[in-house]
Formats: C-alpha cells, sequence, structure tokens
C-alpha cells in the first residue's frame, strides 16, 4: 500500500458546505451553509484554507464565487444604528 490512501467517504448529502467570497468592503467571508461556522479573513487562501480544513477537504464542499458577487454574514453582523427609543441593557 501507497503512502497516500483513498479517501472513501461520500461527499456531504448537501454538496457544498460552504461558500467563499467578498463582501462589498472587499473583506473574504466564509458562509457555513447550515449558519454554524464561518468568518471573515484577510486574503482568499486563509478563507479557502479554512474553509477546507472545516470540510475535511471533501472534494466540492468549497464554493468559491465569482469576483462580481458580494457575500454577507448575515443580518447579525451587519451594523445598526440604535432608534432613539432604545434602551442599553441593565439602565433604566
Amino acid at each position: 500500500m501507497g503512502k497516500f490512501a483513498m479517501n472513501d467517504r461520500e461527499p456531504p448529502a448537501t454538496g457544498i458546505r460552504f461558500t467563499v467570497g467578498r463582501d462589498k468592503s472587499g473583506r473574504w467571508i466564509v458562509n457555513d451553509a447550515q449558519g454554524k461556522v464561518g468568518g471573515l479573513f484577510t486574503d482568499r487562501a486563509s478563507a479557502v484554507h479554512f474553509a477546507m480544513f472545516e470540510s475535511d477537504h471533501i472534494p466540492g464542499a468549497v464554493w468559491c464565487l465569482p469576483e462580481h458577487v458580494t457575500l454577507t454574514l448575515g443580518e447579525a453582523f451587519e451594523p445598526r444604528r440604535l432608534s432613539a427609543a432604545s434602551r442599553v441593557a441593565g439602565r433604566a
């Protein structure tokens, strides 16, 4: 048997697990299809490396978006403005 063994695992049933792309500010983003894992990265190589590692290097689990398509981390990470009626927790 050689130094490398074939990976006998099947690709995930859903196909793509991670999407890699840029946001409107040019930062690299990794989004998990399940909404459990992701992050911001300084360069494409780091983003792809993270996604590949997290998906156990399963072929087809990572998809890189074309340059003209923008990606977001989601609503929870978008800056929001507080209305005048909003209160800070713990203050009256």
